[in-house]
């Protein structure tokens, strides 16, 4: 079976945290298990001559099972969230039973008759803790070893033991084999498992962006629909007031009315290009008048996405003056006061064709086209509206290049 080697390096860790979680979870077993042992061993040991020595022996062996379950306690606390930390513990933990097996060693290797006996037992002991510390392998690797020391260099002590010594020794390479095994199986399932919680974690972050992505959605929906809401709202007004009148529609009120019409088509992506009048396709010099600075702001950033060249004010009477000594292609007029004095301008300076600025209102739009307003441009700006608006204009009333200057 092969391991698996995650790429990410969060699997190794958490694959490491699994072994540590494993292997905390059989400490209260090995308390369990060395507690039933204890018996075994001093009734084994009464048999020793030199049995004086097992209360030393069991004062340790007491110590290593305090010191033990003081460890698995400790586990409990959230001291333990540091994985460093716990390793440290961990691998001490063990080393402590590892020192308790290599004081039965030494005691049994004083018992006489009974040393033989008392050592396989030592050794059975560090064959437990060789099992215990299967789940993760530093400790495995460190405390197994430790464990095994002991018994084992007490049985080749003595020449006479020798095949004692070969057959406990073989025990001990057999049972770290098959810890090395299970560890390596272990060591599999937890990186499996690790690449399951990380594919759910990701399944997770997709899932809240896709919900992000639809609560996105839904309120770019709600700003559509109020933009066509308030769009429809205005081509509504316009089309009653001309509804209300007794004569046909005036250009101005079809103008305002078609003007909206193509920006709501322009929103959902439809909006098509006005036969009638296309976009000018080289680059014009614009005057435009706009009092509001935010307003003018907009107006000069729409015309120049558009390539045209902007002059800009916000007075009427310096727009006038541009207007009489600069060439200029158009002026759009936000000031509807200022159309009647530009358009009385001299020569061709008055035959400048003017687009007009103007809101909702249907009066505004038949006061601009009445003061000669060529054009309209609606408020609030639309680039696709300016366009046409520009390219009506100037299919309207071409601008003079013959212009002078009239002092």
């Amino acid at each position: 079976m092969t391991l698996a080697k995650p790429a990410d390096p969060a699997f190794a860790f958490t694959a490491r945290e699994q072994g540590m979680q494993a292997q905390a979870a059989l400490l209260p077993y090995a308390l369990l298990g060395f507690g039933v042992s204890a018996p075994i061993f001093v009734w084994a040991g009464s048999h020793a001559p030199n049995a004086a020595w097992m209360s030393a022996c069991l004062g340790v062996f007491a110590i290593g099972w305090a010191a033990f379950y003081g460890l698995v306690n400790w586990l409990k606390t959230p001291a333990a969230a540091d994985l460093r930390r716990r390793a440290r513990m961990q691998v001490a933990g063990g080393l402590v039973w590892a020192a308790a097996v290599a004081s039965v060693a030494a005691f049994a290797h004083f018992a006489g008759p009974a040393r033989e006996t008392l050592l396989l037992l030592a050794l059975g002991a560090a064959m437990i803790c060789t099992a215990f510390t299967t789940p993760w392998l530093p400790s495995l690797l460190i405390v197994a070893p430790a464990a095994l020391a002991g018994p084992l260099a007490a049985l080749f002590a003595h020449p006479e033991d020798a095949n004692t010594a070969r057959l406990g020794l073989a025990a001990a390479a057999l049972a770290l084999a098959v810890a090395l095994l299970v560890n390596r199986i272990l060591r599999a399932q937890y990186a499996l498992a690790a690449e399951r919680e990380h594919l759910l974690a990701e399944r997770a972050e997709q899932a809240e962006a896709a919900r992000r992505f639809a609560r996105v959605k839904a309120e770019l929906a709600d700003t559509l629909s109020e933009e066509l809401r308030d769009g429809l709202t205005g081509v509504a007004h316009v089309l009653a007031a001309a509804a209300r009148g007794r004569a046909a529609p005036s250009r101005g009120q079809i103008g305002v009315a078609l003007d909206a019409v193509n920006e709501l088509l322009a929103i959902v992506g439809g909006a098509p290009a006005a036969p009638e009048a296309e976009a000018p396709s080289r680059r014009l010099r614009i005057l435009t008048l706009e009092p509001d600075p935010l307003a003018a702001a907009a107006l000069r950033a729409s015309l120049e996405q558009l390539g045209h060249q902007v002059v800009q004010t916000a007075q009427a009477a310096r727009a006038v003056e541009l207007a009489r000594i600069c060439d200029l292609d158009l002026v759009v007029c936000g000031d509807l006061g200022a159309i009647p004095t530009l358009r009385a301008l001299p020569g061709g300076a008055g035959a400048t064709p003017v687009v007009a600025l103007v809101g909702q209102d249907v009066a505004d739009a038949e006061a601009a086209l009445t003061a000669g307003a060529d054009s309209l441009l609606r408020r609030p700006i639309a680039i696709p509206a300016a366009a046409r608006a520009l390219a009506e204009a100037l299919a309207t009333n071409p601008p003079a290049n013959d212009r002078a200057a009239v002092a």
